[in-house]
């Protein structure tokens, strides 16, 4: 990853603040007296914002899902103290894949929504784009990106359409999911990665020609692989969890750098606007089914969840924490990693998000700060095995992807002579292969030199898959 921990600069500027803390569940539009209960429980626990979602249905274009519930709950919520966030996407797939959505339909919807409910002033526009329960098709038939185009013109119409309507709403893109397969022809949820997904998003962005932003942040949900791991646990490159944010950084950087779009190091921020551990239900009321994945206990959720809250206060690129779930939900093929079980008894994570919250009120004194890596990360000297001068066998390794070309060049050369022969070099040049470089699968080459054996360098070249302008070379000069 990029460098991540380091406590000067922002530290001894004063305290960063903390994220703001809040809750993504519709709960409160379909409870009784309008979730003013609901709503003051949110309150009470020093929650700040209510995530609702209302979808847009391309068959139904002029009709505001939810809109008597919203109606109602929107200023039930506020009257509360609360921060009402409206989560808006195009739904359901299917119809997005047989062509009956347009961008510009989606614009003219969201500006009937943000007319009728003009006190909310924060819009999260599309949700897991990158998974195709929400968004498909994933691929087109030739293997490669499709639905970050698909994703990038709902979002850009979206944010002029929101923009247009009030200028001071703020558009936070995405939702992305922590995880995709990035296989086209896998045998079920054919699905992006974040990483690959922010890339094709922003190849997309670059040859659109558009000249405004398309978000003012990122929403982006750090789920765990599973609810058993720990907070300290991410995903494998280009997957991403929480403690793989840096990743998402540095893609954001690669996609975006020198364009109107923002990214972290120019002032955009992360909203994580669903993250949650599911816990064991077995044997409490009100539940019904069955549970369908592996689930933690309530202590360990109450452990991860105030460690969530700290740790987000101290990254300062991190606006809003959001927890999926107020209340569980009743069916246990939902979610139930909520601050409370379904029948509204607390469990003990209410408790230590509030605290949490409470401790970090001030902000944190000693922030993290990160920057943006120059070069392919993890890339080092690679590993050389010479057998008698003529078989050479060489391993290039990185901790992200990188396209990787080896070549076997003539005469001595020293390492700028070496990088600069390097740049002009690809896999169809006489003497080089080329590779793929994963974590954990390095790129593995041999060469062998036949004939009298003159003078000759091996070079190698790495490129990081997410930006062609983040490059390492390596070579080895051989008698």
């Amino acid at each position: 990853m990029a460098i991540v921990v380091a406590t000067i600069g922002l530290a001894a500027a004063g305290a960063s603040p903390a994220a703001d803390v809040g809750a993504n569940d519709d709960t409160g539009k379909w409870a009784p007296n309008a979730g003013s209960v609901f709503f003051s429980q949110m309150a009470a626990a020093k929650l700040e914002q209510s995530v609702m979602t209302t979808r847009w249905v391309p068959s139904e274009p002029l009709v505001i899902q939810d809109q008597e519930a919203l109606d109602r709950a929107i200023p039930a919520a506020e009257r509360a103290g609360l921060r009402v966030v409206l989560a808006v996407y195009p739904y359901p797939p299917r119809e997005l894949e047989v062509g009956l959505a347009r961008p510009s339909a989606f614009a003219e919807w969201l500006t009937a929504v943000a007319t009728r409910y003009p006190t909310v002033k924060q819009y999260v526009v599309m949700n897991e784009p990158n998974q195709p329960a929400f968004l498909r098709p994933q691929f087109r038939k030739n293997g490669t990106n499709a639905s970050a185009a698909v994703a990038g013109a709902f979002l850009a119409a979206g944010y002029d359409a929101l923009k247009a309507a009030d200028p001071t709403i703020r558009v936070i893109g995405l939702g992305l999911s922590p995880r995709g397969n990035d296989r086209p022809i896998a045998p079920n949820n054919i699905s992006t990665s974040p990483v690959r997904f922010l890339a094709a998003l922003g190849a997309w962005y670059r040859a659109s020609g558009r000249d405004r932003p398309l978000m003012d942040g990122l929403s982006f949900h750090p789920y765990p692989d599973r609810a058993t791991d720990g907070l300290d646990r991410g995903y494998s490159w280009p997957n991403a969890g929480f403690v793989d944010l840096g990743r998402i950084k540095q893609t954001l950087w690669d996609a975006f750098r020198d364009t109107p779009q923002p990214t972290t190091v120019t002032g955009l921020r992360l909203y994580l606007d669903e993250v949650g551990w599911q816990v064991d239900t077995e044997g409490l009321l009100g539940y019904s089914g069955a549970e369908n994945v592996a689930v933690t206990d309530e202590e360990s959720q109450a452990g991860i969840y105030a460690s969530l809250v700290r740790d987000a206060a101290c990254d300062p690129h991190v606006a809003e924490l959001n927890f999926f779930g107020f209340y569980d939900a009743i069916d246990r093929d939902g979610f139930q990693a909520a601050l409370h079980r379904v029948d509204g008894t607390p469990r003990a994570s209410a408790a230590a998000v509030q605290s949490a919250i409470e401790e970090t009120e001030s902000g944190c004194d000693a922030p993290t700060t990160w920057y943006p890596a120059k070069r392919v990360i993890g890339a080092v000297a690679p590993s050389w095995r010479i057998e008698a001068r003529r078989m050479i066998q060489v391993t290039a390794a990185a901790d992200e992807g990188a396209d990787v070309i080896a070549c076997l060049l003539p005469g001595r050369l020293g390492g700028v002579a070496a990088t600069a022969a390097m740049e002009r070099r690809t896999a169809a040049s006489p003497g080089c292969l080329s590779g793929k470089a994963l974590p954990q699968k390095p790129a593995k080459f041999t060469f062998r030199r036949e004939g009298r054996l003159q003078p000759a360098t091996v070079a190698i070249r790495l490129v990081a898959e997410t930006s062609l302008r983040r490059t390492r070379t390596f070579s080895r000069t051989l008698l």
